[in-house]
């Protein structure tokens, strides 16, 4: 995680303020469709957390960006018209991409007893593995400022219905938990998650948390 001497001010154009109404707030032009987008905008988020990673939210510009990327300022223009659109862009990639990890391993090539399923879906949505996308502290104050609570609501309740989705499949747990349990196992993980971020209570490595949190759900989600 970046030193807390990094994170961008108040004031500054990455925290655009939050205003009344939601098409004020910051967003990505358009999402990418075609294969060449899509190749853009991934090389666009890899400038963006090489230079963040490396230097810090305060040196990233959209001309350091260019540079990085190396791609024409105007280009990175045409998906972000400026730095708060395009950490919100990078936000949602985080989350689209969590999601699709867990369906891909999880929920369609799932295989093997509901136990070691679980753990992998633990792990993944915990972020703990090498393929995780970078998110850290700094983006977790950001991400406060720019995004509305129905924004957060959408978020989790795509993530939770992914959930739901994988536990469903699972057809050595019998009996199968209720939806609404598996929602708030997941509320209860993600929240643990992100909170991690700002503090860590029981002052663990991350093993020995990943390891309880996944007691933690198995327990939560083995027959009585």
């Amino acid at each position: 995680m970046s030193d807390s001497r990094s994170r961008p001010a108040r004031g500054s154009d990455l925290s655009t303020a939050r205003t009344p109404a939601a098409d004020a707030l910051p967003r990505p032009r358009k999402r990418p469709v075609q294969a060449r987008a899509r190749f853009t905008v991934q090389a666009i988020y890899d400038a963006y957390v090489r230079i963040w990673r490396r230097d810090g939210p305060d040196a990233l510009t959209m001309r350091a960006l260019a540079d990085e990327s190396g791609f024409a300022i105007g280009t990175i223009y045409e998906y972000f018209p400026n730095k708060a659109a395009l950490h919100s862009g990078y936000v949602r990639h985080v989350m689209d991409t969590l999601r699709a990890r867990i369906r891909e391993q999880v929920v369609e090539a799932g295989h093997g007893p509901w136990r070691e399923q679980l753990a992998r879906m633990v792990e993944i949505t915990c972020a703990a593995d090498g393929d995780a996308a970078f998110f850290d502290t700094d983006m977790h104050y950001l991400e406060a400022q720019i995004a509305a609570p129905e924004h957060h609501q959408r978020s989790f309740d795509a993530l939770a219905d992914v959930w739901c989705d994988a536990v469903a499949g699972w057809e050595d747990l019998v009996p199968q938990p209720a939806p609404e349990r598996v929602r708030m196992l997941i509320f209860l993980v993600w929240s643990a998650m992100r909170y991690r971020l700002l503090a860590d209570p029981v002052k663990t490595d991350e093993a020995l948390w990943l390891a309880e949190m996944r007691e933690i759900c198995e327990r939560t989600l083995a027959p009585a």
